[in-house]
């Protein structure tokens, strides 16, 4: 095991241990069911509500399970409260087997009907499924069933137990966020990048409203900037008829629902009572790298590694080892702005963004040219995306003038 791993182990081992003796404790009392202790429950909340980074210390591969069951939907909290009902039944499954492994019913899964299909397949790819149902031993044995080969130790089902149940707080957490900023509509990959980079939930609240607020901000600018700007002279400088606006502005669909059905034999506790039922739950395309569009780099830029939200969290505080106490929020700093690099003549468009200085450059710039060799960056080559990028940065500029001390 790498030092790395270990250490993750070592982090998440409290809780683990806890969980078990949670588990043990309600069988003694005739209660074979998942961990329901709400002391335990709101002590891990807690701890997870402040420190993401211990989520991914109880599961290894949470954090790509969240991406990949959000993934798709416009508006992520439907999908959460499927995701929390998904990962319930997968802990419920490892509880059984941790509980009562000489229960044949437990051993074998049913994966053309009932709760996998009904609330489990909805809420997760089939690969990720195939891959949690496999650490708790389960193999498919046919296309209709998944089959207990090798039973892993107990006290790892429970540790797994325990990941799963972590997954449903987090879930939990992430769904508190979205209710906190409604009613403006969040990107799934915006709230996992921010619940990542800001730390606590009060820090990623405040740093998706900053980000909401800047695209509205730059939405409203570019409806009135759009009435001065000369008409495009035809399909070619406007992308096309059928060319898709920035991820920017664009306005996301609503979700689809599914129904919620009763589950088999493996989703019910071993005391012979069924269940919870499971919560409902709802059902991102590779960005076109095309130079005739600004899309790609819009999305990069606003919304992933390197976007405004990772400009936000600059600042805050280092990354902490995972088990150093955590410091205080601090208050998230301002976005970063783009700005016209001084061999932009007033009326020129730009043929260069630069990410790294934050600039935007002529086609002759040294500046630029010195960009080019050394920084990160894009070159701007349809005039659609050079006045997309100028629009951008022009509202940049208007924002960090308002903000000024004499605004």
């Amino acid at each position: 095991m790498c030092a790395g791993s270990a250490l993750r182990q070592e982090y998440g081992q409290e809780y683990r241990q806890e969980y078990r003796r949670c588990l043990e404790r309600e069988f003694r009392r005739g209660r074979a069911r998942p961990c329901s202790d709400p002391c335990f429950g709101e002590r891990l909340r807690q701890r997870l509500r402040s420190e993401p980074a211990l989520l991914g210390a109880l599961q290894e591969d949470a954090p790509a399970l969240l991406a990949h069951g959000l993934r798709g939907h416009p508006d992520p909290g439907p999908a959460l409260r499927g995701l929390a009902a998904a990962f319930r039944l997968l802990e419920l499954a490892a509880a059984n087997l941790y509980l009562f492994p000489w229960r044949k019913e437990f051993g074998t899964v049913q994966t053309f009907s009932g709760a996998y299909v009904h609330s489990l397949r909805p809420a997760l790819p089939e690969a990720d499924l195939l891959r949690s149902f496999g650490r708790l031993g389960y193999e498919r044995r046919d296309p209709h069933r998944l089959v207990v080969s090798r039973p892993p130790p107990a006290p790892e089902l429970a540790a797994v137990a325990c990941g799963f149940f972590a997954c449903r707080l987090e879930c939990e957490i992430l769904a508190e966020v979205v209710l906190r900023l409604q009613p403006r509509r969040l990107r799934a990959e915006d709230l996992l990048e921010a619940r990542r980079l800001a730390g606590d939930v009060e820090a990623c609240v405040e740093m998706l409203r900053q980000l909401g607020m800047r695209r509205e901000a730059a939405a409203d600018c570019a409806d009135s900037v759009d009435l001065y700007r000369e008409m495009p002279a035809g399909p070619e400088d406007e992308g096309g008829e059928d060319a898709a606006p920035p991820a920017l502005w664009r306005d996301p669909s609503s979700p689809r629902g599914a129904q919620d059905v009763p589950g088999t034999d493996w989703d019910r506790c071993g005391d012979g009572e069924r269940g919870q039922e499971p919560l409902p739950s709802t059902g991102n395309p590779d960005p076109d790298t095309s130079s005739s569009s600004s899309r790609l780099f819009l999305e990069q830029e606003l919304g992933r590694a390197g976007s405004p939200l990772s400009a936000l969290a600059t600042g805050r505080r280092s990354p902490q080892a995972p088990g150093e106490p955590q410091d205080l929020p601090q208050e998230a700093p301002e976005l970063p702005c783009y700005q016209l690099h001084s061999c932009l003549r007033r009326g020129a468009l730009p043929s260069y963004c630069c990410t790294t200085c934050q600039q935007l450059h002529a086609g002759a710039c040294a500046a630029g040219q010195a960009c080019r060799t050394r920084h990160r960056g894009q070159e701007l080559r349809s005039e659609r995306q050079q006045r997309l990028w100028l629009q951008r940065t022009e509202v940049d500029m208007l924002l960090a003038d308002s903000s000024g001390p004499w605004s």
